[in-house]
């Protein structure tokens, strides 16, 4: 993939944009060669891939994100966290395949997301195995996913309700979040998913403090706090223009206290 400027619309276009996957490229496919087969959706992309955060139009299908616990492996192939289940151990051990890696296990899919381990499980659990969806007994599994989410994007993630969403509204409204422009006075949203903050503090929009402490002298430029015997400087962004021509600037979060 060929290098871009940053997208800088909003602080999600930011993390988003960053964590974006292309067929295209040098080396890669172009838009008249790739068929059908290569942009639909594979099952090595379960929990690896967005199945929802893609482009529209002709790059459907090429262009693809992330999913938000993906990562890459050693050997630079994409990686998918699950909890391993042992009847030797009462706890659950986390635990990243590479794609391929998961046929061999009996992964449990559905209601069967419940992470705590005191929960009575169901005796008939729906669950994938080699590529196909089976119904077997509680026992037999040997992996379950960590997270509702960690199929989606951050996007998507972010789609209340996205379950009960037809799919391409799905696709649409997770591309529609990124073109939204920057409020001056940022407000919680009324229904949300519970990832907005960490998708904010992952964005790098705003300023973190690396432990705690008290504020005791703010301005428009730097936020200095004192905790554990030391002064933190934290340096705030101001009147910055950023590659779409808007204007970022951070705000304290108040009086010093």
């Amino acid at each position: 993939m060929k290098s871009q400027v940053l997208d800088r619309t909003n602080p999600l276009t930011q993390i988003v944009h960053g964590r974006k996957l292309s067929y295209l490229g040098p080396g890669g496919l172009t838009v008249r060669t790739a068929t059908f087969p290569i942009r639909d959706i594979h099952p090595s992309h379960y929990g690896r891939i967005c199945p929802i955060g893609t482009s529209e139009g002709i790059n459907v299908g090429l262009i693809g994100s992330l999913a938000i616990h993906a990562r890459i492996g050693r050997w630079g192939s994409l990686e998918s966290p699950f909890y391993q289940i042992s009847e030797r151990s009462k706890g659950a051990q986390m635990l990243y395949l590479s794609p391929g890696r998961d046929e061999y296990y009996m992964v449990a899919a559905g209601n069967s997301l419940a992470l705590n381990q005191g929960i009575q499980e169901e005796q008939v659990v729906p669950a994938r195995y080699r590529q196909e969806f089976l119904t077997i007994a509680w026992e037999q599994v040997q992996l379950r996913s960590i997270f509702a989410f960690q199929y989606f994007s951050i996007g998507a993630s972010l789609i209340p309700f996205i379950e009960h969403n037809d799919a391409n509204r799905a696709l649409m409204s997770s591309n529609m979040q990124r073109q939204a422009v920057p409020l001056s006075q940022s407000e919680k949203c009324i229904v949300g998913t519970g990832l907005e903050g960490q998708a904010a503090l992952d964005s790098g929009a705003l300023a973190i403090a690396e432990h705690e402490g008290k504020i005791f002298y703010t301005d428009t430029d730097k936020i200095l706090l004192s905790g554990n015997g030391d002064t933190l400087r934290i340096p705030l962004v101001m009147y910055q223009r950023s590659n779409k021509k808007y204007l970022y600037a951070s705000k304290t979060p108040g009086s010093a206290g």
